[in-house]
């Protein structure tokens, strides 16, 4: 392999071909421009609807038996809870029709609470019904506060210190910061998103520039012409990766816009990536961007036909996005400088840490990308001998 032959005139004839025939591909860009503008406004506009769920929800609950004892009432009266007093009722119904929580106050309440006793109130929920869920710990909440009060005034009434029944007083601290919070949240998101758009977006002209020319028997002519195989592989390389990344950076752009619209200061989340951290992961991307479109033209070259192209590399975007959540849910430790190395995840954490506005090394983001530059070359000269293969130039 010569390197003076990347600058040739046949070479830059061939580039300027191979990127003329993707960005001609409707079918690719249309693919591209569906997934990037698609996909990250339905992963934000779930998130705002969830957010504005969390935030406007109110539950309505009904209390049989409310006379026998008022204060509980009073006390259920907040600003997510609608309380509907009712004379009598089958709670089952109750929660079938339009209750989220069905509280039943007996009547002999009141005897039993004069007498010290611990009368019993009953509060009926449907676990199957998955919106109850934040109604019933609203409620539960809201009874065990009063319930702490009642039993600080018998305690005072009797001149015990309330220090009697509590030994010890438990305070929770959070110390983590919106930054920390938002890297928990987009480490995940973010470069699963990126990743994604990567192998969708390159995976059509990467069919199409290999198994779709071998099949229209347009290869063999090119390889008649007086360039290398490796030339070849480079230039096809070069194209699908002007696409993917692409595809990569609008998906950026996307949701970087749409994170800026969504109010989460309110979940204590900070989104907090500047211009400096944009183009840090523009660049971040490229090697990675390098190597999935090698990887796609490699594969592609090596199945049977159009269609066993399209089915492998339906596989190969699923690998990626598996492997990085196996990881998250493992809660495998990812800190050793060795993982930074590796492709792909290497990546997932520079893009994670850069969204959350964090630091990354400089010194091992150049080298991860060296390492995965040296994959794309190392799958840059296995394409170019497949490619001087009759038997693979044959395949149908």
């Amino acid at each position: 392999m010569s390197f003076k032959n990347l600058f040739s005139l046949q070479m830059r004839a061939l580039l300027l071909k191979e990127l003329r025939e993707v960005w001609r591909d409707r079918r690719a860009l249309m693919i591209t421009l569906g997934f990037t503008l698609l996909f990250p406004v339905l992963i934000i506009s779930s998130g705002a609807l969830s957010l504005k769920v969390m935030s406007d929800t109110s539950f309505d609950v009904a209390i049989i038996g409310a006379e026998y004892a008022p204060l509980l009432e009073e006390q259920l009266q907040t600003g997510d809870l609608r309380i509907e007093r009712l004379q009598d009722g089958a709670p089952k119904a109750l929660l079938a029709d339009t209750y989220d929580v069905v509280l039943r106050v007996e009547q002999n309440f009141t005897e039993d609470y004069r007498s010290l006793l611990s009368p019993k109130i009953y509060l009926y929920v449907n676990s199957a019904d998955q919106s109850a869920g934040r109604a019933v710990q609203l409620v539960q909440q809201q009874l065990a506060l009063f319930q702490q009060v009642i039993v600080r005034q018998r305690l005072a009434a009797r001149g015990l210190a309330t220090q009697v029944l509590a030994p010890w007083q438990l305070e929770v601290r959070d110390v983590s910061t919106p930054s920390s919070r938002g890297l928990a949240i987009w480490g995940l998101m973010v470069p699963l998103l990126l990743i994604m758009a990567l192998l969708v977006c390159s995976a059509a002209p990467s069919i199409d520039t290999s198994a779709g020319e071998r099949e229209r028997m347009t290869i063999e002519v090119l390889l008649q012409q007086p360039i290398s195989s490796w030339q070849l592989v480079v230039a096809k390389a070069v194209a699908v990766t002007s696409i993917g990344w692409f595809g990569a950076l609008l998906s950026l752009a996307v949701l970087t816009v749409s994170l800026s619209l969504l109010p989460l200061a309110e979940i204590g989340v900070r989104f907090s990536a500047g211009i400096n951290e944009l183009m840090a992961i523009s660049l971040i991307l490229l090697p990675l961007a390098l190597l999935v479109a090698v990887l796609q033209i490699l594969l592609s070259l090596r199945s049977r036909s159009f269609k066993d192209a399209q089915i492998q590399l339906s596989i190969l975007q699923a690998l990626p996005v598996t492997l990085l959540i196996v990881l998250k849910l493992s809660n495998i430790e990812l800190d050793s400088p060795l993982w930074q190395l590796t492709p792909l995840i290497g990546q997932q954490q520079w893009l994670s840490e850069l969204m959350a506005g964090e630091s990354v090394s400089v010194s091992l983001v150049i080298a991860g990308s060296l390492v995965t530059l040296s994959l794309v070359g190392l799958c840059i000269l296995v394409g170019a001998r497949a490619l001087r293969r009759e038997s693979l130039l044959g395949a149908t």
